[in-house]
């Protein structure tokens, strides 16, 4: 079988597909090369694009600061005021022993009122870990007038804390203080340990 080709160029087609050819070939040429307002109001839009994206940027840091209260009277949270030495966290078929030291701070600076915080909580872990308690009373009789003097010295020497975790935090403000608590809480497995750990140091330098 045999085929016969043909080529014919524009010039030979009706008029009306020759302009529809020119149409086509104009069409594409406009998509490929945007004219100066359409590359002006694409980059409007990607401007408004990115502003609305630094926008939602911003929104979203702002949701995720807290803003810290002013009171006008001076007050300490429920948990603070009734801060138990040790107790049970957990469900009904799983609980754990914890011990608790709570501390607060007060101070114009929001960050010496923290460390004061912390220090203080730490600080009462330590004691009852670690500390020790002197106390001496003397009598005088001076012209049978009797005197008496009791001097009571409270000691806490170095002690290591570990594994301690915050349980509860809270701040505001009131009459230009930064005021702050918090409740930290130990393993009480752990806090025996130091305890014995302690003591058996405190023998040991004594033999």
């Amino acid at each position: 079988m045999a085929y016969t080709y043909f080529i014919v160029g524009t010039s030979s087609l009706p008029k009306s597909l020759d302009i529809m050819t020119n149409l086509s070939y104009t069409y594409r040429v406009m998509n490929k090369q945007p004219t100066m307002e359409n590359r002006q109001m694409n980059k409007g839009k990607l401007t408004k694009a990115f502003a609305t994206g630094a926008l939602l940027i911003g929104l979203g840091a702002c949701s995720s600061t807290t803003v810290i209260s002013e009171r006008d009277s001076y007050a300490q949270p429920k948990w603070y005021a009734s801060c138990a030495q040790s107790g049970a966290e957990g469900f009904f078929w799983w609980k754990e022993e914890f011990a608790y030291a709570c501390g607060a701070g007060e101070s114009i600076h929001q960050q010496a009122a923290e460390e004061q915080m912390y220090a203080i909580s730490m600080n009462n872990f330590a004691k009852r870990i670690n500390g020790m308690v002197n106390s001496k009373t003397k009598l005088d009789f001076v012209n049978d007038v009797k005197t008496t003097r009791t001097t009571i010295s409270y000691t806490v020497s170095d002690t290591a804390i570990t594994q301690h975790l915050e349980e509860e935090r809270g701040t505001y403000i009131y009459a230009g203080k930064h005021y702050t608590f918090v409740k930290l809480k130990m393993p009480k497995a752990v806090f025996d340990s130091l305890v014995a750990e302690n003591s058996s140091a405190r023998l040991a330098s004594n033999n």
